[in-house]
């Protein structure tokens, strides 16, 4: 059974904004998370709550490092602290497409790449142009979260000027919560 949810973000000076709706046949439907990311922060730390109010904790996502090219995030429940899982990135794999991995207890650790080589080449050349690369990419990309060849996530982002991602969990056992962690990650830390 698929699980659909929709992550929006409202970019603002000082900090990003990220809204998480269930599905209602195929829009977004009720919040179910929302999380303010700080800017410049020399250690990430995002809570994910409940609530506009910031009052009812989900899960904290913190990185392990300060600074780490990897990029370990430790995924945890608000209200009791058992982990719920990690997000770590694959510097060597990301050379080419931007690459990370989650490890949920009880299930195999999912990676997920840039669906599109020629996408992720492209990103990086746009890097390269000097002028240019302060200009926000232009293109879409997207994720997939495989294992063994089946994929068991997709993270697919919408046309549009805000950010805006939907996810689709493609195997029950998978923690919503370590699934919308990992789209704020791959926001946050992908420059999108």
């Amino acid at each position: 059974m698929t699980r659909r949810l929709h992550i929006h973000q409202k970019i603002s000076p000082m900090q990003n904004v990220y809204r998480v709706f269930a599905d209602t046949d195929g829009s977004p439907g009720p919040q179910i998370g929302m999380v303010k990311q700080k800017r410049m922060a020399l250690r990430e730390q995002f809570t994910v709550f409940r609530d506009e109010g910031s009052t009812q904790p989900v899960m904290t996502i913190k990185a392990d490092r300060r600074i780490d090219i990897r990029s370990a995030m430790t995924v945890t429940d608000a209200t009791t602290g058992q982990p719920i899982g990690q997000l770590r990135k694959k510097a060597a794999s990301s050379l080419l497409r931007s690459t990370w991995e989650g490890e949920q207890p009880g299930l195999p650790v999912i990676t997920g790449t840039e669906r599109s080589i020629a996408i992720a080449l492209l990103r990086r050349l746009w890097g390269f142009i000097p002028v240019v690369s302060a200009i926000p990419v232009p293109w879409v990309f997207h994720f997939d979260g495989t294992y063994n060849d089946q994929t068991l996530l997709t993270h697919t982002r919408r046309w549009g000027l805000r950010d805006r991602y939907v996810m689709d969990l493609l195997v029950p056992e998978l923690d919503w919560r370590l699934a919308v962690a990992l789209a704020i990650v791959l926001d946050a830390m992908q420059s999108r």
